[in-house]
């Protein structure tokens, strides 16, 4: 019987970590990147939409300075869950980016409810806004900006399975569609169709409030220690079932902390063999699963056929 190496695991399992805390830091920086962003985008916005009477475009501004409040907390998340296993904290602290996932979906749900009540009251009033040719070619351009950030971290939050920042990449797309709504409100309202401006920046409100209500959504879900993917357990099955003397598999749990995947296992092996014997395939089982990205720990109980 060949003797399992200690060694061997302790630098496998290194690796992994070595592995996730790049991701994170990958991660904290395409927040970062979007941060930057959406302050530049604020500003104009809100510059542009006052001086050229668009409170769709000013709508959109407020909406892009409650993704600059986003991008902040989901920085504070990712650092937080960067933080090692401590003794009041065994799991690590991965929970820390569904925390920021609640405050990004809180701030999304306030601002949005701020932008539909000063729509509404702008369509009270007898006067609508004309907006400028200025606020039409802004409001366009940031469409284009914003889908580009879009891409960019939706592709990051897939490689390196960050919820925050996807969350984040989300919040973007929805600029997009904002941007457009609010670039067909400008136009309209150009070609004077009555309070086309405000209704524009009512439908950013609302896109904003459901936006704020799907991320709450899912940051509940992952802090009630949501399964992980199918394609994530799948991996793990094949894993356990290729190791010798694995010969059926019990139970798989697994719950996701942040960008991490914690697994417990059962796993059933030959009544006849010893105590090492056993101990042993359990190690090559809990080897082979902290191979696969982004598991965090693995836990193997053994379970006589």
């Amino acid at each position: 019987m060949s003797w399992y190496n200690d060694n061997d695991c302790i630098s496998k399992q290194v690796k992994t970590l070595i592995d996730v805390d790049g991701q994170l830091r990958n991660s904290a920086a395409s927040a970062w990147w979007g941060a930057v962003g959406n302050f530049f985008l604020m500003v104009i916005k809100l510059v542009v939409g006052v001086l050229g009477n668009s409170r769709a475009l000013i709508a959109d501004g407020i909406h892009s300075g409650a993704d600059l409040g986003s991008s902040i907390a989901v920085i504070i998340g990712l650092k937080v869950s960067r933080i090692p296993p401590d003794e009041g904290h065994n799991y690590g602290h991965g929970k820390a980016e569904a925390v920021a996932q609640k405050v990004v979906a809180l701030i999304l749900i306030l601002a949005g409810f701020e932008v539909g009540n000063s729509a509404i009251h702008s369509l009270q009033r007898t006067h609508s806004l004309h907006p400028d040719l200025l606020t039409l070619i802004v409001s366009a351009g940031v469409m284009l900006i914003k889908w580009v950030m879009y891409i960019r971290q939706k592709r990051m939050a897939e490689r390196t399975g960050s919820h925050a920042l996807m969350a984040s990449a989300l919040d973007n797309r929805m600029d997009v569609i904002s941007s457009g709504i609010t670039t067909a409100a400008i136009l309209g309202a150009q070609w004077g169709i009555p309070h086309c401006d405000s209704y524009g920046a009512l439908g950013v409100a609302v896109l904003i409030v459901w936006l704020g209500v799907d991320i709450f959504s899912q940051a509940a879900s992952d802090l009630m220690d949501r399964a992980a993917d199918s394609e994530i357990v799948e991996a793990i099955r094949n894993v356990c079932l290729n190791v010798k003397g694995v010969k059926t598999i019990d139970e798989i749990r697994t719950r996701v902390a942040g960008t991490q995947v914690l697994v417990d296992l059962k796993i059933v092996v030959d009544h006849s063999l010893s105590l090492l014997e056993a101990h042993h395939i359990a190690h090559q089982v809990k080897n082979g699963v902290m191979e696969l990205p982004r598991i965090q720990d693995v836990m193997v109980h053994v379970n006589p056929d």
